[in-house]
């Protein structure tokens, strides 16, 4: 974490407030809030928090990728030309190769370090497809729940206007 980032603790004060900031002027004088309201904003304020965090941890982590790259070219190029360049001589090169050696090591890290960052990505927007599927599948339901009331209601009423227009048997004995 970067010296100006912000804290968890300080992340977590700033959505408390914010989330206070909107109960207080959204909510309905002697009722409170809606709960739907107030989960999603919680949402969209944890998820922006998150966000803004992720981004920050990228861009710290895309520089370093970058200079661990920078460092094992160098070191396998000076490794290469090294080797090259003392072809005839044993102890020379040897340390070329060394450095060669050191070098594809390094740029291998980069890579499998560039892989998992990749592999993470891939993840990540799994989990938020499956979020976004569970989310939407929530929706259907409460919409399928709300038809189902408002048919059970006219039901009802169909039972109530045909009970009344059956004459009812009377009991003669």
């Amino acid at each position: 974490m970067a010296k100006n980032d912000p804290t968890p603790d300080e992340r977590a004060e700033y959505i408390v407030k914010r989330l206070e900031l909107f109960i207080r002027e959204n909510r309905e004088p002697f009722k409170g809030m809606n709960f739907n309201k107030w989960q999603q904003l919680a949402r969209s304020e944890i998820s922006n928090s998150l966000r803004d965090y992720e981004k920050s941890q990228y861009d710290q982590n895309q520089v370093t990728r970058r200079m661990l790259f920078i460092i094992g070219s160098s070191i396998a190029t000076i490794g290469f030309w090294g080797v090259a360049a003392a072809f005839g001589r044993i102890d020379y090169m040897l340390a070329g190769m060394i450095c060669l050696i050191a070098g594809i090591i390094v740029i291998a890290h980069a890579g499998e370090w560039m892989t998992r960052s990749m592999w993470k990505k891939a993840q990540a927007k799994k989990r938020e497809r499956a979020y976004n599927n569970a989310v939407s599948l929530d929706r259907q339901i409460k919409q399928m729940e709300k038809e189902l009331k408002n048919k059970a209601k006219e039901l009802e009423k169909t039972l109530g206007a045909m009970g009344r227009a059956v004459p009812q048997p009377s009991d003669k004995k």
